[in-house]
């Protein structure tokens, strides 16, 4: 029963759109490289900003971003002028608006894209621990980031080595002493040596969290453990799994939640729905975005064109401001 209540920690990801953050993601600003240098202002920011909002709907930072990112480690990512840095909770910028690309912060480590256009990383004091020298990074987690190189992906330490050298197709962050890798079209499982611990048979693969990875296996989705040991959950969606006891599901066109017994105890009026995160999950009704609480109450009323997760108390929003 404990496999079935795991609680799978978003890393994931969210397919936003208006004010999207670069790749959709409450934790990096992209989801992929690209060769081209961006405009010094996005276009695609005119016209809308970002702020933070704490439990209550409230304003705890006015919506004065370009784009933002959901708090983590203490920071959220923010972009003024075409470039991000970091603020705190006061809204100060403790760490200049310097960079093309960010990831949010984790474990008191960021992956930034500097203005070679190559990734590195940098601790909470804005120094570069890894220097910008990989064609892509991602999230970093359990004392590695995950590279790529040359085309292939890997893993780098703190000091900067490749602890584990870039071979696999792509990778993502360790969680739980493993690593989602993929070998031809199919993803598996290494260690922090680079040991392959679970044959590559899943189509995608999540990071584990609380030993569990959301995966999809031969069309179907559902958890692995850390043997690879696959439990199907065909009552969830294909995007999501349990969080706070919870899942999002769509019926028909419309999105509810259900319990770790699959019973609906949200019922399906959303026309989209996320994870819970802190209590709260973000929702779309009429095009606009708000959130729930764990009854389906709409604590705070979609009025926003992008919202994000509640993390360390606060939420990041957008709203479509006249300039």
């Amino acid at each position: 029963m404990q496999f079935f209540l795991a609680s799978v920690v978003l890393i994931s990801i969210f397919l936003l759109t208006g004010c999207s953050a670069g790749g959709g993601s409450s934790t990096s600003t992209t989801g992929s490289s690209t060769a081209e240098k961006p405009a010094e202002v996005d276009p695609a920011d005119a016209g809308k900003r970002w702020g933070f909002i704490n439990w209550d709907g409230g304003t705890l930072i006015e919506p004065k971003f370009e784009r933002a990112l959901s708090y983590s480690d203490g920071f959220a990512a923010v972009k003024q002028g075409g470039k991000w840095g970091f603020i705190d909770k006061t809204a100060e910028m403790l760490i200049p608006a310097q960079y093309t690309e960010v990831g949010s912060f984790k474990d008191g480590v960021a992956a930034v894209r500097a203005e070679n256009w190559k990734w590195g990383y940098i601790d909470a004091t804005g120094a570069t621990i890894v220097k910008p020298e990989y064609d892509d990074a991602k999230a970093w987690g359990d004392g590695l980031g995950p590279v790529k190189l040359n085309d292939k992906w890997g893993f780098v330490d703190k000091t900067g080595n490749l602890v584990v050298q870039p071979t696999y197709e792509d990778a993502k962050s360790f969680g739980d002493g493993f690593a989602p890798v993929r070998v031809k079209d199919k993803w598996g499982f290494v260690d922090k040596s680079g040991a392959l611990k679970v044959t590559p048979v899943f189509e995608s693969a999540e990071s584990y969290s609380d030993g569990v990875s959301e995966v999809h296996k031969d069309g179907q989705f559902g958890f692995a453990d850390s043997n690879g040991n696959f439990q199907l959950r065909e009552e969830l969606a294909s995007r999501s799994a349990y969080s706070e006891g919870l899942a999002p599901v769509k019926k028909e066109g419309s999105w509810g939640y259900v319990d770790d017994k699959g019973e609906i105890v949200i019922k399906y009026r959303f026309d989209d729905a996320e994870k819970f995160s802190e209590g709260r999950a973000r929702v779309k009704l009429n095009n606009k975005y708000g959130y729930i609480n764990k009854k389906g109450k709409l604590v705070i009323k979609p009025k926003y064109i992008d919202a994000l997760p509640y993390s360390d108390g606060r939420a990041a929003v957008c709203l479509k401001i006249d300039e």
